[in-house]
């Protein structure tokens, strides 16, 4: 069992509206041409929609929840014949391949707890893409000032409704070590009945930020040659005040 699984009830309502990056994964697909694998892929917020464009798709996770939720999203969208979905851990093995492309999409790399498991994971990646398969990686851009002032208090982040019109609100508490560059997370999802009490769920979690010259030095340990590195998903340059660290990198 994984510890997202707790996760699965809450991740449609909290993060299945964004869609911020699905034009820059679809096009991406389309240029590298041949199926795509989605790592660490969750309810399939990516998948369903790079299947309705008429790609060939696989999704793997940790947490069967998690697919769970995948599965019936793209059963509802009449899509699950142009998806497969596999239970397993991507530092342990990857789909059986080849891909054009590999998507690791927001943060969810940084997971991997050190360099150990990302080097792990590059390398199951590595090996099911085809030669000259592109990689993408949508990383945070660390700002060390802003991540100094994470010392564990908690701060209501959003109220949101479930599918089944629960009430939710969602605590965010976070830690920072800058000298193991983690974050230590913890979510809070306080679900509301109509008598006011309060069911709550906790997901405690760490993500171990890369800065941009380590992740190349990463990448080509483990056969990979950046192309780029974006700070936008509209292509624009990475610079220090982008929000994002978005990565394309090619198997050589």
């Amino acid at each position: 069992m994984s510890q997202f699984d707790a996760f699965a009830r809450f991740y449609d309502a909290d993060y299945g509206a964004i869609d911020d990056d699905l034009d820059f994964y679809r096009e991406l697909a389309r240029r590298s041409g041949g199926r795509v694998l989605e790592v660490m892929c969750g309810s399939g917020r990516l998948l369903a929609p790079l299947a309705h464009a008429g790609l060939r798709v696989v999704g793997i996770d940790i947490s069967g929840a998690m697919l769970a939720r995948a599965r019936v999203r793209l059963q509802a969208a009449g899509l699950l014949d142009r998806v497969e979905l596999i239970e397993g851990d991507i530092c342990a093995r990857a789909p059986q391949g080849p891909f054009g492309l590999a998507i690791v999409a927001i943060n969810s790399f940084m997971h991997l707890p050190g360099t150990a498991e990302q080097l792990a994971a590059l390398g199951t990646i590595h090996a099911a893409l085809r030669p000259g398969g592109l990689l993408a990686l949508d990383l945070f851009n660390p700002d060390p000032r802003a991540l100094a002032e994470h010392h564990g208090a908690l701060v209501l982040d959003k109220v949101f409704t479930l599918g089944d019109g629960t009430r939710v609100q969602k605590f965010v508490a976070q830690q920072t070590d800058l000298a193991g560059q983690m974050n230590y997370v913890t979510f809070f999802y306080d679900e509301l009945d109509a008598q006011g009490r309060v069911t709550r769920s906790t997901l405690p979690f760490t993500m171990r930020w890369l800065y941009r010259f380590e992740l190349e030095h990463l990448l080509a340990r483990a056969g990979f040659a950046l192309e780029a590195v974006y700070g936008s998903y509209d292509l624009e340059p990475y610079i220090s005040s982008s929000d994002l660290m978005l990565a394309v990198a090619r198997r050589v």
